[in-house]
């Protein structure tokens, strides 16, 4: 589509010209263009449309975003006074704020650096972070618990302390929650309610789907739901052959 490829360009130029790509992706987002190309979300269009890497991405959307009620901010992201760092940081502080208090803020941030603001703005980290390092036989994650998280860990570890250490603990948790998508042996549902689909045959369309949304071009993995192909209201039944896997947002879409 037009505005597709039009920001294609822009992307290469984006040192120069960032509030004309903030204004385009406002058009691909207000439209929701990025549905007919198989993206489930402006942040996925950003990805895997775009190509920018996902830190990147998060900064454009948290721009487009607030820019939709402070265009100004382009402007100011152009001259300097603003960058879509100090941006970002603010929108996670500020996204739920009165109109006022939000230009309040922007104002307070100009000329300010990423460290500065982030210490203006969120003065306490947030109580659980989750950091990932990937090597080629394996992946370290490192796990931030507040104190009262700690104490629920502990004690958890100490009542399933006959099952082993900590990463016994662990990969049984992860077991256990994955088991719950095995069992696909499903029968035919002998529910009076046409919409009820019951787990085995959840765990069924998912599996089919390979766990991630059919849409034609979409990968997204994540907020599934299974669908109706023929809805409800149309005498669609809770069959295999009636039930496919959407994001949510293609979900939506389809009305």
């Amino acid at each position: 589509m037009k505005t597709h490829h039009q920001l294609l360009e822009l992307r290469k130029k984006e040192k120069y010209i960032t509030s004309q790509i903030i204004t385009k992706l406002q058009e691909m987002e207000d439209g929701r263009g990025y549905i007919r190309l198989g993206h489930s979300s402006l942040f996925d269009y950003l990805v895997r449309g775009l190509g920018y890497s996902e830190s990147t991405a998060y900064q454009r959307q948290s721009c487009v975003r607030l820019s939709k009620e402070l265009p100004e901010i382009k402007d100011k992201i152009d001259s300097g006074a603003l960058s879509f760092s100090t941006i970002t940081i603010a929108y996670k502080a500020i996204k739920n704020k009165p109109l006022q208090e939000k230009k309040r803020v922007l104002a307070k941030i100009e000329n300010k650096s990423a460290r500065e603001v982030k210490h203006m703005l969120l003065p306490t980290a947030p109580s659980i972070k989750v950091k990932e390092n990937h090597y080629q036989d394996k992946v370290i994650l490192r796990i931030e618990l507040s104190h009262q998280q700690h104490a629920k860990f502990k004690r958890i570890k100490a009542l399933k302390s006959h099952c082993g250490d900590e990463s016994a603990l662990l990969e049984a948790l992860i077991d256990k929650e994955l088991k719950r998508y095995e069992n696909t042996d499903f029968k035919p549902s002998q529910s009076q309610k046409q919409r009820y689909i019951s787990q085995r045959l959840r765990n069924h369309v998912l599996k089919r789907s390979e766990y991630k949304c059919q849409h034609p071009g979409c990968e997204q993995t994540h907020f599934l739901q299974v669908d109706h192909i023929k809805p409800v209201r149309l005498g669609g039944a809770s069959t295999p052959n009636n039930l496919q896997v959407l994001c949510s947002a293609h979900n939506q879409a389809k009305g």
